[in-house]
């Protein structure tokens, strides 16, 4: 009987439990629910920022938002699509139409060609530039392959679909040197002979323009900057602008940067990477030091460091010697070497700044010729040098509080390093008179004795008497 009213007991008090827990479980969703319809209605009340808009961009909020799409959706070319996209691009003026010539191609799709052909025979000058510089697809011919080996024939279907040559009769001369510029239409890949055919076809803005395409071919670059090519029949002054131009191309910048990197997928593009560098270098040091060839070929195409000792102990300019040192990496020993020990100032400055490898011996020699007031800005290069510098300002500040003075004089063995006394930078700069030799002996025994301070004290009762 007693176990039944124990077993009530509990039961009853379970409800009583359950029933406190729910009303507290009800109340703190009830607070919950009124904290987020609050925060939301918060939230409707404030005004939406007015979105970002182009000037000009009079597309219609449906079909920006089917072009910012991440899916290509003008992937596949049917009649809806490409109504679609000839209204919109009807609708746009010229830099409308650029955006959504842009818009399109960055899906990873090409234009339908209705839609291109429109482009590359727009009335605005401005819409066939950009497609000449820009389009990365513009032949929408229907190629028909038969035979294999020699027999091997390649038939167009369709020739006026090849939109390239469209712009390569443009009226206008800049669109024209513009499409050489594309390095996805104008590509002639590894063929050096073809990259050479197709220079002499054009007029010299053309060529200016290739000379930015960023697969620029090595061996059209080489026979641009040898001085003494003769096949390409060029005068002196076009053949100065294509050099100045070939240098400063990002495909032969970046591909002498990688010359100095392990970032290559096998040796043989290490080494040709390597080769076309040194060859730029070899061929740009031809040039006259005044034409601003080497200046330019220096400063931004790298190469290796037995590369730039060898052009940088046969150069005569200063100007040009400093651009080279400018362009070393701590790892270019040789040629950092070189320059510290070059007679021109600012090379020596450059060098002492960018070199890794020094002896401290060699630091203190150079600093000592700056106590000595020969090199009086080499202190600075030193001090800011990266990986010496702690070195050097050890160094320095060890010369700051004491200076090796020669004294003047006939002094016999006896005294030894008595020739040598270290005496106070402020003191050196005051006195007037040297002392005696027997006065020497003794000051360098009161220095032995008790080392700087005890000579300042011993020099400063000198200069009392």
């Amino acid at each position: 009987m007693f176990w039944y009213f124990a077993f009530a007991a509990v039961i009853v008090w379970l409800q009583l439990l359950y029933s406190a827990l729910r009303k507290r479980i009800d109340s703190a969703m009830e607070q919950l629910r009124q904290n987020i319809v609050a925060e939301v209605r918060a939230l409707s009340q404030k005004a939406e920022p007015a979105a970002k808009e182009d000037p000009g961009d009079d597309l219609d909020s449906r079909a920006r938002k089917q072009l910012y799409k991440d899916f290509p959706r003008y992937g596949i070319h049917d009649d809806y699509t490409v109504s679609e996209l000839l209204r919109s691009y009807e609708r746009e003026d010229s830099r409308g139409r650029i955006r959504l010539l842009r818009r399109v191609y960055a899906q990873g799709v090409h234009l339908p060609y209705e839609v291109a052909l429109k482009a590359v025979t727009d009335s605005d000058p401005l819409v066939r530039e950009w497609m000449a510089k820009e389009a990365p697809y513009l032949d929408y011919r229907e190629a028909r392959y038969e035979g294999a080996g020699e027999q091997f024939t390649s038939t167009y279907v369709h020739p006026e679909g090849d939109l390239a040559e469209r712009l390569r009769q443009d009226p206008d001369l800049f669109i024209r040197a513009a499409l050489r510029e594309n390095p996805k239409v104008s590509d002639w890949g590894f063929w050096g002979d073809r990259w050479v055919e197709e220079f002499r076809n054009c007029v010299p803005l053309e060529r200016l323009a290739m000379m930015r395409n960023k697969k620029l071919d090595f061996d059209l670059v080489n026979r641009i900057l040898d001085v003494d090519d003769t096949e390409l029949n060029l005068e002196k002054e076009e053949r100065f602008q294509l050099a100045r131009a070939c240098l400063v191309n990002e495909h032969v910048v970046q591909n002498s940067r990688r010359s100095r990197t392990w970032d290559f997928v096998d040796g043989w593009a290490s080494y040709q990477a390597r080769k076309n560098a040194k060859t730029v270098w070899e061929l740009a040091a031809k040039w006259p030091e005044d034409s601003g060839i080497q200046f330019f070929a220096f400063k931004n195409v790298q190469t290796d460091d037995e590369v730039k000792a060898h052009i940088y102990s046969k150069c005569h300019s200063a100007h040009i010697r400093s651009a080279i040192l400018d362009s070393c990496f701590p790892e270019d020993k040789e040629t950092l070497t070189l320059g510290r020990a070059d007679a021109d100032p600012t090379a020596r400055y450059i060098a002492y700044g960018r070199s890794r490898s020094m002896e401290r011996g060699e630091i203190e020699d150079a600093l000592r010729r700056e106590k000595d007031g020969t090199e009086k800005w080499l202190v600075g290069s030193l001090l800011e040098n990266p990986w010496l510098g702690s070195i050097a300002r050890e160094l320095h500040k060890a010369m700051e509080d004491t200076q090796v003075q020669p004294i003047s004089g006939g002094l016999n063995e006896n005294t030894g390093q008595a020739t040598q006394v270290l005496f106070s930078r402020q003191h050196l700069e005051n006195a007037v008179d040297l002392p005696t030799e027997d006065r020497v002996t003794e000051l360098f025994q009161e220095w032995q004795q008790g080392g700087k301070e005890g000579l300042r004290k011993a020099y400063q009762k000198e200069e009392e008497k």
